[in-house]
């Protein structure tokens, strides 16, 4: 078991424990109006959280119902050297609660988080029955959403609590769910829970990966803001001022040295802080009503690794540490951009490539890693409109190129350093290498080259493509310039 630090937990202005402070921040805004409620009630957060979880229940029982289904993975949890999960379901049988536990994904404790085992879940959501999330991400997105589905079907609203189990993605405090549809992953509207439980000793003792990964997870806000505003300056999306707002611990406090030192050492300081961040970037995507704020593109490029997976005959690593890793190369792009790009030399027609020649670039990169079409059509779908967005909205470039000297100032401010990522990321000892995670540097340079070719989400790499920017000899010197910092960094340390 790690040893604790005496540090003790920095100081959070929202902090997700005190959800009515929270409320009443973004009821006291001028775009209050404009944006959705954030029905999670409670978080239960701290060393002995675990505790409250009987009047938990009882505090959202409808008509006073004691039935329970808790639905979890095969995977085993550890609590203060406790089997987590037998506990959890004596606890509340001995608390009077009538309990059925579901269990769902393979026997190895592998979860695919598509539609299959949202409507595996389905016909045990049922009105007057509360519903317990016990795992980490992809339970919490699959359960989160059968309740949804029911909840949209009936008009009946499932109490649901979610318990989770490692700081592994930020999904517990998002009204989205990444759920996979026909191999291709993708967001979409689901719910909150109504209470979330944040037990510092369930997150300490969680497997080490699984922190790493929340980390990774959290630390793409280095670069996802700059994509989703820049998608909203070429009428790709929508910005949401609120979103930025609400993460303003998360700027703060992810990359500081001391706490980045917390979370290497898995203190429960640490894991307590890692988890309230992680909400509050669930809360950035829910005031949005997407993922974008903490989706860039170093989201499109884990998501391809995932598709290519099984092509390549390897198992699916982990999100959040593929995507903290593909944020070295995004920061590095985004310094390439901002320090080099020269608006004077861009050929303005040459950056709107046909409807036809994008559609067999698409379904090339695709068909490739599965010859029976579904998932090229799913990706064509969805590239084709953002294409079409881009052609009809081409002022928006012309206007972009005429403000390049504003545009780039502003996108500095959002863009984090690429040696402050990698080096915080080693502080929390998290991964610096695809091979860490079993991915060969090809199959990462494809993933990161065609990304932006999976969805209708704008990227600087959708941008740097129409420029002709994007080529064989820019992605060489990204992943040239990520081993000379990880490199630095690693010796530094030794």
């Amino acid at each position: 078991m790690p040893t604790e630090h005496s540090a003790s937990l920095p100081r959070f202005r929202f902090d997700p424990a005190d959800m009515d402070s929270i409320k009443r921040n973004l009821a006291n805004r001028e775009d209050a109006a404009d944006l959705p409620e954030l029905p999670l009630d409670r978080v239960e957060s701290g060393t002995d959280a675990l505790d409250a979880l009987p009047q938990l229940l009882r505090d959202l029982a409808v008509n006073g119902s004691t039935a329970v289904l808790v639905v979890q993975d095969r995977r085993p949890f550890v609590r203060n050297g406790v089997d987590l999960k037998p506990f959890v379901h004596e606890q509340l049988k001995q608390a009077g609660f009538d309990v059925e536990v579901l269990e769902v994904g393979d026997e190895t404790g592998f979860l695919h988080s598509d539609f299959s085992e949202v409507e595996e879940i389905r016909p045990y959501i049922r009105a007057n029955r509360t519903a317990v999330a016990l795992g980490s991400g992809k339970i919490c997105d699959v359960t989160k959403h059968a309740c949804f589905e029911h909840e949209k079907e009936t008009g009946e609203h499932i109490p649901f609590v979610v318990i989770q189990t490692a700081n592994s993605v930020i999904a517990f405090g998002s009204g989205m769910a990444t759920i996979s549809k026909d191999g291709v992953k993708r967001t979409w509207t689901s719910r909150l829970p109504d209470t979330l439980v944040l037990d510092s000793p369930i997150l300490r003792d969680a497997p080490f990966e699984y922190t790493v990964g929340g980390v990774g997870d959290l630390a793409v806000i280095a670069v996802s803001f700059a994509d989703w505003y820049l998608g909203a300056e070429f009428g790709q999306a929508k910005y949401t001022p609120a979103a930025y707002d609400i993460i303003e611990d998360v700027r703060n406090l992810l990359f500081s040295q001391e706490l980045a030192n917390e979370f290497g050492a898995r203190s429960l300081v640490g894991m307590a802080a890692l988890a309230k961040l992680g909400v509050l970037g669930g809360f950035s995507m829910t005031l949005a009503r997407q993922s974008s704020p903490m989706s860039g593109y170093e989201h499109a490029v884990s998501h391809m690794l995932d598709m290519s997976a099984e092509y390549n005959g390897r198992p699916i690593a982990s999100h959040g540490c593929q995507c903290g890793i593909s944020t070295i190369l995004c920061a590095i792009a985004w310094q390439k951009l901002l320090d080099t790009f020269d608006p004077a030399q861009v050929n303005l027609d040459a950056c709107y490539p046909t409807t036809e020649a994008m559609e067999q670039r698409v379904r090339a990169t695709f068909d490739e890693i599965d010859p029976s079409g579904a998932m090229a059509n799913e990706c064509w779908d969805s590239y084709k409109q953002k294409l079409d967005i881009w052609h009809r909205e081409r002022p928006r470039l012309e206007a972009f190129l005429r403000n390049w000297k504003q545009q780039q100032a502003h996108l500095r401010s959002l863009v984090d350093t690429p040696e402050n990522v990698v080096e915080s990321l080693a502080r929390a000892k998290h991964p610096l290498h695809y091979e860490d995670l079993g991915i060969s540097e090809a199959q990462a340079r494809w993933a990161f080259q065609n990304g932006h070719l999976m969805r209708n989400r704008f990227y600087w790499a959708d941008l740097l493509y129409y420029l002709g920017i994007l080529d064989d000899a820019f992605v060489d010197d990204v992943f040239a310039q990520m081993h000379r910092l990880v490199d630095a960094v690693q010796a530094t340390s030794k």
